[in-house]
């Protein structure tokens, strides 16, 4: 009971009333920049040396450390996937493009004529990748499954395309949250099925406001920054490079595009947190909850700090950038559980055949999605 009250202090209140049986169990990350680094430097070498072809390997290397590192309930997920399943998807997709290239230089009019290929074969790329990624995870010695059909896939990724594009972006936040609801609502554990509850209306109160923020740091920016430059003491014939124009602009030029990026940067991160919260927070997985409370200040701060670090270390703070973010991530979730996860996690593997377990093993594909 101490614990649930703490982390309740902690931001993780409940949306609604629950019994006082019920415990809010964080994700851990156990990880650290310095592990993730060594990994990290290794995967880059000989990726570089084989020509893109350790790739592969360096994927399952990077997703067992981050499974792996990833606790909750003192019990450490898993990730099955083999390196060969991976590479013959990248194989695949690497040729594809080759021949999409070499026919747009043969016949540029015949790409025209692939379009309706790629927008069908699209969806079902997206299908067998997430069934992959399902299959090939595990928390206690259950994995993961995929339910999402191709239908499924084509409805949510380009069908409400075209919706949101006929109503002038009216609709987008019906298409971003139906990827999100054709994602996270096909997902099993063993043999329950997780259920998707957060309201479109959500979707569209975040997007809109993400869009009438920008709307408005982009017209500021125009009218207060670009506009007095443009038209001002500037003579533009004199320093037709973009770079010319940068430097005769002065610090105050500098100034309002580092402002600009500032804003950016809050703006984004409000949308990330807001689509996460959203996302992440609407999972209902049998009789318990996935919680999400991530506070755009933090994570603002967490991009910025990272994308200083890795600029000026040359990429080569980047395995501390992506543990921060991750860590932070993690440790904002938590599992709204009645506290018997043993119990239940029993009753999900029954029924679960070891062949429908290891299946994925030979017959999906990661395309790298």
């Amino acid at each position: 009971m101490n614990e649930s009250i703490a982390l309740q202090g902690a931001g993780f209140a409940a949306a609604e009333p629950r019994p006082v049986s019920r415990v809010l169990l964080p994700f851990e990350f156990r990880g650290s920049g310095g592990e993730y680094f060594r990994i990290w430097i290794v995967n880059l070498l000989l990726t570089i040396v084989t020509l893109g072809i350790y790739s592969a390997w360096a994927k399952v290397r990077r997703l067992r450390y981050f499974y792996g590192n990833t606790y909750l309930d003192g019990h450490s997920f898993e990730y099955h996937g083999r390196p060969l399943a991976i590479l013959k998807g990248r194989l695949v997709v690497f040729f594809a493009y080759v021949a999409f290239l070499v026919l747009a230089q043969i016949s540029p009019m015949a790409v025209l004529l692939m379009l309706p290929v790629i927008f069908f074969l699209g969806p079902w790329i997206i299908q067998r990748s997430r069934l992959f990624q399902m299959r090939m995870s595990s928390y206690r010695n259950i994995r993961f499954d995929f339910h999402g059909t191709y239908g499924g896939a084509m409805g949510a990724f380009i069908g409400w395309y075209f919706i949101a594009g006929l109503t002038f972006g009216i609709m987008t936040p019906s298409w971003v949250r139906k990827r999100v609801e054709y994602t996270l609502d096909n997902i099993a554990y063993g043999t329950q099925r997780w259920s998707f509850l957060t309201s479109a209306g959500r979707f569209y109160a975040f997007c809109y406001i993400t869009f009438a923020m920008a709307l408005v740091a982009w017209l500021v920016f125009i009218f207060v920054v670009l506009k007095p430059f443009m038209f001002g003491n500037i003579d533009p014939q004199s320093v037709p490079t973009m770079t010319g124009l940068l430097l005769a602009g002065g610090l105050k030029l500098w100034l309002g595009i580092f402002a600009g990026a500032i804003v950016g940067f809050m703006i984004y991160g409000y949308y990330e947190a807001s689509f996460l919260n959203a996302s992440f927070g609407g999972v209902q997985i049998g009789s318990n909850y996935i919680r999400s409370r991530l506070e755009v200040g933090s994570l603002v701060g967490i991009y910025v700090t990272n994308l200083l670090g890795i600029v000026f270390t040359l990429g080569l703070f980047y395995p501390w950038a992506k543990v921060r973010q991750v860590r932070y991530q993690l440790e904002n979730t938590a599992l709204d559980s009645d506290g018997n996860l043993s119990a239940f996690t029993a009753s999900a593997s029954q029924g679960v055949s070891a062949f429908g377990q290891e299946a994925g093993d030979f017959f999906d594909v990661d395309f790298g999605l």
